[in-house]
């Protein structure tokens, strides 16, 4: 026997409104995983370029409208090229996710982080100083130093260089004390790598020499 025509309409319309939610549900979690790839990066799960480059200018903001202090700390794996040439692609990933976790537990929440360049990372750490980011950087270098990666030719182990720069009152942008860390780092590795170079003038004038 047929059922009423109002009992299948409102079937139907109950049909049509859990699909309807189902869809708009999978829609939601796809632009999350959207949105998470914009801002964070696969292998390293710390945030891209991209994502570091936009809170960071607010965050440098903050530091001067504030008077707060504001610090960068820029950082590069000793010789992945290395690694990669020895071991293998998968080796060296695996060397980048392994620092890169140890660098995120080694940080604070307030802390932002960055994969900034192919072996590259970045942090910039607000309300601390020059001498806060040394003991920091100190702690990733030597955690980073600790770690052990295992293939089938060898177990092997890496390092990292670091430059550290101040937002100092002539620091007129963000771009400019990333400019310093990055001058800092340089010097850093020039010098032997496996060590942390505060900037300076001094260590300005180096990188123009260089």
């Amino acid at each position: 026997m047929d059922q009423p025509e109002d009992k299948v309409d409102a079937n139907s319309v109950e049909l049509l409104r859990q699909a309807l939610e189902a869809l708009t549900l999978e829609n939601a979690r796809l632009s999350r995983e959207v949105e998470k790839l914009t801002t964070i990066d696969a292998l390293t799960g710390l945030h891209t370029r991209r994502q570091f480059d936009a809170v960071s200018h607010i965050e440098f903001r903050r530091s001067l409208r504030f008077g707060l202090k504001l610090s960068v700390i820029m950082m590069d794996i000793d010789r992945l090229m290395r690694v990669n040439d020895g071991h293998g692609r998968i080796a060296g990933d695996k060397v980048l996710a392994g620092v890169a976790d140890v660098c995120l537990r080694g940080i604070r929440i307030m802390d932002l982080h960055a994969r900034y360049g192919g072996e590259e990372f970045c942090f910039l750490l607000p309300e601390t100083d020059q001498k806060g980011a040394h003991v920091l950087a100190e702690r990733l270098r030597v955690a980073v130093s600790g770690l052990r990666f295992q293939t089938d030719k060898r177990n092997f182990s890496v390092t990292a260089s670091f430059g550290i720069a101040e937002r100092l009152p002539d620091t007129d942008s963000i771009e400019r004390l990333l400019a310093q860390s990055d001058q800092a780092l340089f010097k850093a590795k020039c010098e032997g790598r496996n060590r942390i170079v505060m900037w300076s003038e001094k260590v300005g004038k180096f990188w123009k020499s260089g």
